[in-house]
């Protein structure tokens, strides 16, 4: 058993990283082009977009790891299942349970491995990634040469070009008036030049041939004197004018850049707020001459859970809130009441923001589990056709993703606790894929099939 197991596993290491990869690559493409255009429009080195790329990685991976198993699951079971393997298994007395075990094991591994990834490595990630953009963001971009437009990107230096070769970057029938304060600026001809900058990044060179120089320099007593001087070579270095990143330490973090803990953290301090205002706004309603029995309908944490649920039913269904009764019945206390609505609503918000957040850190490594459960009884009925494995992967982990999606909206919206909005793709695809995997087991009696009784010995 120990020797199948092993070949199970193996068979879908290529598939997995397969799958693995192409995941990847097509949930890149969507910020291929921004990373190339940072390139080629704001003149960012390679190196940096490089890096960029790397770092933007990081939930990319969260999310790419449990479709690949599904895509694993997919073809193994299913090639298996094409040349007649699950057969011969289930001819040899070999329960599928029993196969089944070894992918679990491996897929119980990864979702380990990236719960601590999500804790660990990518708030890391997504905080370098963060700072990374940022200092581009603030990067002055490199000066683009065009013909018959003044260039007014170098400080304190405005710049003319009659014709620049595309080839070689030379420039011809120059013209640059150097901005001086409290005088005339000083005019610059020259017949050709280049333009470059300095290793670091950070001062523009022009390389400046034949030309000449007009100023009419201040002198001493105040007087002015045209001068005229005549070059074959000058040289300009503009400081600032590159388009260089200086890299800085941002110490604040965003929510997506916290582990579990730095969120729970962060939870606890604005439920810690909002009982605070609450109370706060309590007394202000007493002090208006609302009743405290009434004044409890501000928030349903005294009430029963059965209370809180039809509460919860209602504002699915569209009903009034509670307060709404309350401000018809002490109108007084209308202000005091609308005040607390808007404060309530944010810090609610703000507190299922941070809960989703901290459940999305194990829901989605938990899918990996999730996927063998509904793959390989698939795999075995869909068989290695290439373009329905493809599609049924597609299909399932787009109903998981959309899922995901609007259960964090509806999260956000106070429609559905955070835990369930997280966790309920997992719990409907969980049960689904356990009932097809007990079928395929012969642990579960399918519809209209009596349960396989096991020969007496």
């Amino acid at each position: 058993m120990r020797i199948l197991r092993s070949y199970i596993l193996r068979q879908h290491l290529v598939p997995f990283l397969l799958g693995f990869g192409v995941v990847t690559f097509i949930l890149e493409m969507d910020v291929l082009f921004d990373y190339l255009d940072l390139v080629v429009n704001r003149g960012v080195a390679v190196g940096i977009v490089a890096q960029l790329f790397v770092l933007s990685l990081g939930y990319i991976v969260a999310l790419s790891a449990p479709c690949a198993v599904l895509v694993a699951v997919l073809m193994t079971f299913g090639r298996l299942s094409q040349d007649n393997e699950i057969n011969a298994l289930r001819a040899s007395g070999v329960n599928l349970g029993q196969v089944l075990l070894g992918p679990l094991a491996a897929s119980g591994a990864l979702a380990i491995a990236l719960t601590l990834f999500n804790n660990h490595v990518l708030p890391e990630s997504n905080h370098a990634f963060a700072n990374l953009l940022i200092d581009i963001g603030r990067m002055r971009p490199t000066v683009k040469l065009q013909e018959g437009v003044f260039i007014t990107d170098f400080p304190g230096y405005n710049m003319l070009v009659q014709s620049v070769n595309g080839r070689t970057n030379e420039m011809r029938g120059i013209t640059i008036y150097q901005l001086n304060p409290g005088g005339p600026p000083t005019t610059i001809l020259a017949k050709r030049g280049f333009l470059s900058y300095t290793p670091d990044g950070r001062s523009a060179v022009l390389d400046l041939k034949d030309g000449e120089i007009h100023e009419i320099p201040a002198e001493e007593g105040g007087s002015r004197r045209y001068r005229r001087l005549v070059f074959k070579t000058h040289v300009i270095n503009i400081a600032g004018a590159g388009g260089f990143l200086e890299r800085t330490v941002r110490d604040s973090r965003g929510d997506r850049e916290l582990g579990a803990r730095e969120l729970m953290t962060v939870r606890d301090s604005v439920e810690a707020q909002y009982r605070a205002a609450l109370m706060a706004r309590r007394r202000q309603l007493v002090q208006q001459g609302v009743p405290l029995d009434r004044a409890a309908a501000l928030a349903p944490e005294g009430l029963p859970l059965g209370a809180r649920l039809a509460g919860l039913l209602g504002r699915l269904l569209g009903r009034g809130d509670p307060l709404d009764r309350l401000e018809q019945s002490y109108p007084q206390a209308r202000a005091e009441i609308d005040m607390w609505r808007l404060e309530r609503e944010a810090l609610q918000r703000r507190i299922a923001h941070l809960s989703v957040e901290i459940h999305k850190k194990f829901s989605l490594p938990a899918a990996c589990v999730v996927f063998v459960l509904i793959g390989a009884p698939l795999g075995m009925r869909v068989r290695r056709a290439g373009p329905a494995v493809a599609f049924v992967s597609i299909a399932f982990f787009l109903f998981y993703y959309l899922c995901l999606v609007g259960g964090e909206e509806l999260a956000s919206r106070l429609l559905l606790p955070s835990w369930l909005a997280m966790w309920l793709p997992n719990i409907v695809l969980g049960v689904w894929g356990l009932d097809w995997t007990l079928q395929a087991c012969d642990l579960k009696p399918r519809w209209g099939r009596p349960a396989r009784v096991p020969a007496a010995a």
